[in-house]
This record gives structure tokens, C-alpha cells and sequence, in this order.
């Protein structure tokens, strides 16, 4: 439903406005009502639109060509592709599991007892950067200045 504001501000609803003035007759020198059927005298639908069109259509074949602009094409040659993936369903999963030869387990890995922990700064010191910015560093060991 299309409703639509007059320069006014009154609401207009454009599907209804069409539907109630659907069999009324179109203005202009074609003698169509609003649907685009001829109508004859009296206001009589001679010939519906969808038959006027299919008309023109069928008398007219160039009307309704659709040209390539790329030309005619060659169909592509498809073939089989001999690196497809393989398929992996459950079957398969069992028959793998079935067939696979029996593979040294890993050796373990050593994990040291000790990390490395993250240390807490000692304090901070500020340093220039050659575009002029000051930032603030962490220190972490003593140093002699």
C-alpha cells in the first residue's frame, strides 16, 4: 500500500486512487482506459492489453531481440578433475581407521619446570624519540648513570 502526502499534508493512497479509476479512461488520443485495454464506443474494452502486446510482439519479431554483446561463445569443455578432493563420509572414516598402519606414538613433550616469569619494573624513565614524542620506558635492572 503506497500512501503518499499531498503539498497540503493530506494522505493520499496511491494503490486505491489506481484501483478505483481502473476502468476509466485514460487521457490522451489513444483510447485506452487505465489498464491500457482499447475501448471501443461507449466506453467498451474492444481488445485487452495483453493482447494488443502479444500482437505487436508476434508481427514484430526484431522488436524483442536479445543480442550478446561478448559474441557467440564457445561452450566450455568440462572434464573430470583428476585432484578432487577426496570424499569423506563415515564409511570411509571406518575403513581408514581399518586399513591405517599402526604409527610410533609421539614422543612427549619436556615442558621446564620454570617460566620465565614477567618481572615487575622497577621503575620508569623517559625517553626521546627523534620525532620529538617523550615516552615513558620500564626499567627492570639497576643501572649505574
Amino acid at each position: 500500500m503506497t500512501i503518499k502526502r499531498s503539498n497540503r499534508g493530506v494522505p493520499i493512497d496511491l494503490d486505491a486512487l489506481m484501483a478505483k479509476a481502473s476502468e476509466a479512461t485514460a487521457v490522451g488520443n489513444m483510447r485506452v482506459n487505465a489498464h491500457g485495454d482499447v475501448l471501443g464506443p461507449g466506453g467498451q474494452v474492444v481488445q485487452s492489453n495483453e493482447d494488443r502486446v502479444r500482437a505487436y510482439y508476434k508481427n514484430n519479431p526484431r522488436s524483442s531481440t536479445s543480442a550478446s554483446l561478448k559474441g557467440n561463445s564457445p561452450a566450455p569443455k568440462l572434464q573430470p578433475d583428476s585432484a578432487a578432493p577426496e570424499v569423506k563420509t563415515a564409511a570411509t572414516a571406518k575403513e581408514n581407521v581399518r586399513t591405517q598402519k599402526s604409527q610410533p606414538a609421539p614422543a612427549p613433550v619436556v615442558e621446564p619446570d620454570e617460566f620465565d616469569a614477567p618481572q615487575e619494573p622497577i621503575g620508569y624513565k623517559e625517553v626521546t624519540l627523534p620525532n620529538g614524542d617523550i615516552e615513558m620506558v620500564p626499567v627492570y635492572k639497576a643501572e649505574d648513570e
